[in-house]
């Protein structure tokens, strides 16, 4: 099911798109959940992990452009889609990656073209990203990119490419459970790595793409040698 995130300060052209989802989903099986905010400020503050937005632009207070700016910031890959009466509004949208322009007020056939591309991204995106709330912010993983997971002093570092790594209050075993078991691997008590960043496999540990060195613990080493010849002989 996908969560779809309507921000809209309007309570007609709200329940217009309301009717359109509904009925969209009636003819083509689309199995989702939709949550409307009625100001960019309450969906910021909100930060809920979803998979559609349907952005209005022209909002008193912080407007919809505003709001996909900062909303970029920490989350890259969710389709957004603009809701707005002037269409002139769509060449600056491309600066916040808008995957498309609706103006209102929104038939439903020009619903339905939308929601057909947003469909084919969410299924692109599915299971590749995950959502991980830190003290600061929301922040959104893209899961090929995640090299390792460890844990220290209850401390969960998730540890995407060169950039610092993104620090939570999470267990192993939550995190673990987020992530694809054929394409990560425990192997330690405190440490889950993706396998499609391993560059070598040592006698003691695996050595990153990275150059780091991460190493195995004596119970967890057979399952994790196991879990990387699967991995490579499959060809993933």
């Amino acid at each position: 099911m996908y969560h779809v995130v309507l921000v809209e300060d309007n309570v007609v052209d709200a329940e217009i798109l309301r009717r359109h989802l509904e009925r969209y989903a009636k003819e083509t099986g689309f199995a989702y959940k939709l949550t409307w905010f009625r100001s960019a400020t309450e969906f910021l503050d909100s930060a809920p992990p979803c998979d559609l937005i349907f952005l209005d632009i022209q909002m008193p207070g912080l407007d919809g452009m505003e709001a996909a700016s900062l909303l970029r910031t920490y989350d890259s890959e969710t389709p957004l889609i603009f809701l707005t009466a002037l269409a002139s509004y769509a060449i600056k949208g491309y600066e916040v990656d808008a995957l498309d322009f609706a103006v209102k007020p929104l038939g439903y056939h020009d619903f339905v073209m939308r929601m057909r591309r947003a469909e084919r991204i969410m299924r692109r995106n599915s299971g590749s990203t995950i959502h991980i709330t830190t003290r600061e912010a929301l922040h959104v993983i893209h899961v090929a990119d995640l090299a390792y997971v460890d844990i220290t002093n209850h401390d969960l570092s998730f540890h995407v490419g060169g950039r610092e790594p993104i620090v939570c209050r999470m267990t192993l075993r939550e995190a673990e459970s987020l992530l694809d078991p054929q394409v990560f691997t425990r192997i330690s008590n405190s440490c889950i790595v993706n396998m499609g960043h391993v560059r070598r496999v040592l006698r003691d540990g695996f050595e990153m793409t990275s150059g780091e060195t991460l190493y195995f613990s004596r119970s967890r080493k057979k399952q994790a040698l196991e879990d990387i010849a699967g991995y490579l002989g499959s060809g993933a």
